[in-house]
């Protein structure tokens, strides 16, 4: 299965729009991210091998916090609320429910990380100690307060992106950034706050 297929549908006026993956879809294309990591890419994820990967401690967050999303969708009462609780117990890594995750993300390293996004894309690489959410209290969770980040952005240990900002496909945050407005795609920025700085130079995570 190839992670970054998107379904599609047939609206009644002949538009053509994805359709939401399923949460066996998003697992999967987690699982199959991580094979591609790992330089695997020729492997293809199975209910075998979703099994065998469950527990790990790169993939079970993955697990627990869409699961609590379909749960939310699904009008489901309390499980979403436990699902963040138990990211938060095991793996220090609180993610909202309420924020939408593309197919294929990453925590590399998910202690300390907050996921308090409004949208986050495809393929995305969080690392340890990763801020995303509103620059000030915001607890009805609204769509101004909070930042939207692309397909394939890295976001490096310790960056903090606080408030409304979208952040463009194939962005690079550098370690401990902060993310003070929205940024273009193909950029690697740095620095608090955060500024774009030449690819030449590079930015490890």
């Amino acid at each position: 299965m190839n992670h970054d297929a998107v379904a599609q549908v047939l609206k009644a006026d002949g538009q053509v729009v994805p359709e939401k993956p399923r949460l066996k879809e998003l697992l999967y294309s987690d699982l199959a991210r991580q094979y591609e990591l790992e330089g695997r890419s020729d492997v293809r994820p199975n209910l075998i091998r979703f099994l065998a990967r469950l527990l790990h401690f790169r993939y079970l967050p993955n697990v627990i916090c869409r699961t609590g999303r379909a749960a939310m969708l699904g009008g489901i009462p309390l499980l979403p609320k436990l699902c963040t609780y138990l990211n938060l117990v095991l793996f220090g890594l609180e993610v909202t429910p309420k924020c939408e995750i593309g197919p294929g993300i990453f925590f590399a390293h998910p202690v300390g990380c907050v996921i308090g996004a409004w949208k986050i894309g495809r393929n995305v690489s969080i690392f340890q100690g990763v801020g995303l959410g509103a620059l000030q209290p915001d607890m009805e969770f609204r769509r101004e307060t909070r930042c939207i980040i692309g397909d394939n952005v890295v976001l490096a240990a310790g960056c903090k992106i606080l408030g409304p900002w979208s952040i463009g496909d194939n962005v690079t945050v550098g370690p401990n950034s902060v993310v003070l407005a929205s940024i273009p795609a193909n950029q690697s920025v740095l620095g608090i706050p955060a500024r774009v700085v030449p690819s030449s130079k590079g930015i490890s995570a």
